[in-house]
């Protein structure tokens, strides 16, 4: 029994693993020439830009998660990088450190601001309570038991009280709760400003609890262990073979019809690329699915965020800089409006990313897909675009930094059209939709109703998304086909 996985991204990779486990045959297609999806990573110069992961849920020992990013090979006798510090930020005249410390960021943040002690303290006990907190990997809901439901329940408990809390209000409205703008600032860094706020604990608890880390390679590194698995278990990638359709006859998903034009016959289909491809591409829009209508149609409940990544070699050693930085600049032209603040990440823990005593530096920015997208169309105003806001971050990065002034060198510019060009990525999105205080129903099965013997996976599944969903969606996909056999 054949099963035909469109797409080598995480999820693909993790439906392939599990396929494999399971007895069955199975087959991945990828359009691209390299595995991985928008887990990536390219070189430029000398140096490696990691173009995914910030940082890895699932880290810790002994958690599910964990143990299934092993059983994939990801974390599979691979060190993992645990920084001590989550972000740094200048604001106002004042530097706020996020560190892996909760007892240390109380007292940072109360030496800065005695009068927000109510808010500070409030923010520890929500982070504690999110400390122990683990996603689901087991089961989907759909295949499981009473006692399943229960525990599933039950795992809840802790964290209940802060989503009833801060479900109601995005991340923006949360920080108004507190006085102090620099405050306020931090705790904004790094999360999105219109997500529900529970976001913000949930995202410290999972750097603090050690939860968080950076495995050793990167991005691209972890999604060739996991094609490494794959082929060791038997499973077969075929890259440059792009699916332009997915084969349905009389309600059953029969196979694929590849851009070479043959075709390829198999029991089960798994697509793993996004839902939205899956559907009006893959499927010509002739399926409909209420659950996503309802999501593309309403951007503001159901945000995706996509992003700019400038990318810097910098002739010197930056390993005593802080790591993970968001400072004020003078202002410059994005888009259309103005910038007055980067944010700012190096490598210096990975020497492999950079030539010997060198350093490379990654600039990113939430982005507006629309925007890049209708600059595209010119392909020469759409270069120039990238090459002059490149060159004016560069500028203020030698500003704030001017002991490098003539160090720094542009590598590269990567825009939400770049992630759609080369990873499929709709809308350039690099997270599923967001989670926001008006939204619902953001799990889906990955069935599509009218056909039988298709499985989807992918981050597009359930939140918050990114390459943890992936993982496990791609598992649950194969644990629905084996259900079915």
């Amino acid at each position: 029994m054949k099963i035909i996985i469109v797409g080598g991204g995480i999820a693909g990779l993790s439906a392939g693993i599990f396929a494999q486990k399971a007895g069955l045959e199975s087959v991945i297609f990828e359009k691209h020439s390299i595995t991985g999806g928008e887990c990536t990573g390219w070189d430029r110069k000398g140096f490696h830009i990691d173009g995914c992961i910030h940082w890895l849920t699932g880290t810790k020992p002994e958690t599910d998660l964990y143990n299934l990013w092993v059983e994939t090979g990801v974390l599979e006798d691979t060190e993992v990088y645990q920084p001590d510090i989550f972000t740094t930020v200048e604001h106002g005249g004042k530097t706020i450190t996020l560190y892996r410390d909760l007892e240390k960021i109380k007292k940072h943040l109360l030496e800065i601001s005695p009068d927000d002690r109510a808010e500070i303290e409030k923010l520890v006990n929500y982070t504690e309570r999110f400390m122990n907190f683990q996603m689901p990997c087991g089961k989907p809901l759909d295949l499981m038991n009473i006692p399943d439901k229960i525990r599933l329940g039950l795992s809840m408990k802790d964290v209940g009280p802060v989503m009833k809390d801060l479900g109601k209000i995005t991340l923006g409205e949360y920080v108004e709760r507190f006085k102090h703008p620099a405050i306020k600032e931090v705790l904004k860094s790094g999360v999105v400003e219109t997500y529900s706020a529970y976001i913000l604990p949930f995202t410290l608890a999972t750097f603090i609890s050690g939860n968080g880390g950076r495995p050793k390679g990167g991005s691209r590194a972890m999604a060739q262990r996991m094609e490494e698995k794959y082929i060791s278990l038997g499973g077969k990638v075929e890259v440059r073979r792009e699916v332009k359709e997915i084969i349905v006859e009389e309600g059953f998903a029969k196979g694929v019809l590849i851009t070479d034009g043959s075709e390829v016959r198999g029991a089960y289909i798994v697509p793993t690329c996004d839902a939205h491809i899956t559907l009006q591409k893959l499927l010509k829009g002739k399926y409909a699915d209420k659950k996503f209508e309802e999501k593309y149609a309403n951007p503001k409940v159901y945000p995706l965020i996509s992003c700019i990544y400038a990318s810097f070699g910098v002739d010197a050693d930056l390993s005593t800089y802080p790591a993970d930085f968001v400072f004020q600049t003078s202002p410059f032209s994005f888009e259309d409006g103005s910038k007055d603040q980067l944010s700012i990440k190096h490598y210096c823990y990975e020497p492999s990313f950079a030539p010997k005593g060198k350093s490379i530096i990654i600039a990113y920015n939430h982005a507006n897909f629309d925007w890049w997208k209708k600059k595209h169309k010119n392909k020469d105003n759409y270069k120039e675009e990238k090459m002059r806001l490149g060159q004016d971050i560069m500028e203020r990065l030698e500003a704030r930094f001017p002991e490098l002034m003539g160090k720094i060198n542009l590598l590269d510019v990567a825009t939400p059209v770049t992630y759609e060009r080369y990873c499929g990525a709709y809308k350039g999105a690099w997270m599923s939709f967001g989670i926001t205080p008006k939204g619902k129903n953001l799990n889906h099965d990955g069935m599509v109703k009218g056909i039988k013997n298709l499985y989807m996976a992918g981050q597009w599944l359930m939140p918050s998304g990114g390459v943890p969903t992936a993982l496990v969606t791609g598992k649950w996909a194969i644990q629905r086909i084996c259900r079915a056999v």
